[in-house]
């Protein structure tokens, strides 16, 4: 079997449905942040994240993993995370960022979603502001206890961590990765795995090993093991 080449995303450009968009509730957006990551040597790496908790945010792993020091943004407006707690495999990490006091996104289920449901996406595309994007949800796909979520919502460079909600609202998942060429279907890990990686202990700003399972081509899930594609990590 071929492997693929994966894309993490580090938030998704417009759609051209401008008459769903006007009806999304974009008070959603409030409870996105960007993540600036910054590892010793290195240039800062961009991604976005979703406010969990007070002073709590979601994102992908791959874009912390390098960092010395992580500042959580909104607009003008920064905070410094002070811990993480990581689970690399599942490209999910948790920032504490004492004094965020930005509405709290309401944590949601892969499991009860269906095939071609309407998902919204907000993130910061390149590093250049909030943007929004909507699609559907193409399939659901098992593993480790959750579902990965395959949507047509269109994601590009700059997006990783970007919250992915459903239409109550609810936190469904954090956009992650997409095919290279930009196929129109794009990944998303599930908002289950938050509550499980809340209760382990948070470790001091560091970097951290591991790569999550959309990079590990010895291991990668049935899903993602496409002849015709070619996947590889942003980062």
């Amino acid at each position: 079997m071929r492997p693929i080449l994966l894309f993490g995303i580090l938030l998704a450009e417009f759609t051209n449905g401008f008459e769903a968009i006007a009806e999304v509730n974009h008070a959603l957006s409030m409870s996105v942040v960007q993540i600036h990551a910054y590892p010793e040597g290195r240039q800062v790496f961009f991604g976005s994240g979703v406010v969990i908790a007070p002073n709590r945010v979601a994102t992908n792993c791959h874009v912390t993993r390098y960092a010395r020091a992580i500042v959580v943004t909104k607009g003008p407006i920064r905070y410094e995370a002070v811990a993480q707690q990581a689970d690399p495999g599942h490209d999910l990490c948790l920032l504490e960022a004492p004094g965020i006091s930005l509405p709290v996104a309401t944590v949601g289920s892969a499991a009860r979603l269906r095939v071609g449901e309407t998902i919204y996406v907000y993130g910061y595309p390149l590093a250049i502001g909030m943007a929004f994007s909507q699609g559907r949800i193409e399939a659901l796909h098992p593993f480790d206890d959750s579902l990965i979520i395959e949507t047509s919502a269109d994601f590009t460079s700059g997006a990783s961590g970007g919250g992915i909600f459903d239409d109550s609202g609810q936190l469904i998942g954090l956009a992650t990765f997409y095919p290279a060429g930009h196929t129109g279907h794009n990944f998303a890990i599930p908002a289950d795995w938050i509550t499980k990686l809340s209760t382990t202990t948070a470790k001091r700003i560091e970097p951290f090993g591991g790569s999550p399972f959309w990079e590990k081509t010895e291991r990668m899930p049935a899903f993602l093991r496409v002849p015709a594609q070619r996947v590889s990590g942003q980062h």
